[in-house]
């Protein structure tokens, strides 16, 4: 199972030596086994990738990134046949009834909610956490009254102090990190829902007609936490999110573990269970079977 998250800060070529991702910097040259890699991140802008590389990359299921000026995550290069059986995936897909969408978008919220007490937990903060497990029992059929938004206001605030705005267009060190990590986050989700044949666009909560990753959106939902409590600790609003810091977020989300399904995983893993669980759970009509990160907490 793949493992490593590769940060490209600077180099010249990536290239394809053999069944080695090559990384050329004027005369230095570094060689990683394909074997390893689940994504490569690059954020420079004079990068060259061969054509070479990117079929073979395709080949391994290797989530390629391409970061914009701000040096953000702005191109995913996903194989969208990478699966053997991808039309029966997706018929079986489109099978799913609504009522186990609706059932299994209760349930992954009471995860996400759970898992932000947790953290408030963690960190010893018990301003919102009665409120937070209140709006938990209140969930309902696919979240229809909305119990997600309340427990998040209350939640950011509670965990980055009551002036705090949740702005995925802001700048400011906080808002910048979430973004940056949930972006990774959310690549590494799409990339393990394009390997399994699922169609990302295809969400059970989230069904913006303009985004090509809603699946990718539902599922990142019980790992966002793990983010926040990164976030908490590293950055502050005052503080620019330098390259430091988000090679830091990279190698958390690539070698820290986390608990799920009664086991310490590495992130990546726990995504992989957590989407084979819920395929299975979503083509049995069975929610219960969702094997999910337990509080969210990384160890």
């Amino acid at each position: 199972m793949s493992w490593r998250v590769v940060y490209i800060e600077k180099s010249d070529y990536l290239k394809l030596y053999l069944d080695n991702l090559k990384v050329v910097r004027e005369d230095t040259e570094i060689l990683i086994p394909l074997s390893d890699i689940h994504t490569i991140i690059v954020d420079n802008q004079q990068t060259v990738v061969t054509g070479r590389l990117l079929n073979k990359l395709a080949q391994y299921h290797i989530l390629l990134i391409f970061c914009d000026e701000k040096h953000l995550p702005n191109i995913y290069t996903l194989a969208p046949h990478s699966h053997h059986q991808a039309s029966r995936v997706l018929e079986k897909q489109i099978q799913w009834s609504a009522d186990t969408k609706g059932s299994m978008w209760q349930k992954i919220i009471q995860i996400k909610i759970h898992n932000q007490a947790s953290i408030l937990d963690h960190l010893k903060n018990e301003t919102s956490l009665e409120a937070l497990y209140q709006l938990l029992e209140e969930v309902a059929f696919a979240d229809e009254t909305n119990r997600e938004g309340h427990a998040a206001k209350l939640y950011f605030k509670s965990l980055f102090g009551s002036s705090f705005m949740r702005d995925r267009d802001s700048f400011d060190g906080i808002n910048s990190g979430l973004n940056y990590g949930y972006i990774v986050l959310r690549s590494a989700v799409a990339r393990t829902i394009v390997a399994y044949g699922l169609q990302p666009s295809l969400g059970i909560g989230h069904h913006n007609q303009y985004n090509a990753f809603n699946l990718a959106d539902d599922l990142i939902e019980p790992f966002r936490p793990i983010v926040d409590l990164w976030v908490n600790i590293m950055c502050s609003e005052d503080t620019y999110l330098d390259i430091k810091t988000k090679q830091k977020i990279v190698h958390l989300i690539s070698n820290n573990k986390i608990l799920i399904g009664n086991q310490k995983q590495t992130i990546l893993n726990a995504i992989e269970l957590f989407v084979q669980s819920f395929i299975k759970a979503m083509n049995e009509n069975n929610p219960d079977l969702l094997v999910y990160p337990a509080n969210g907490i990384a160890l």
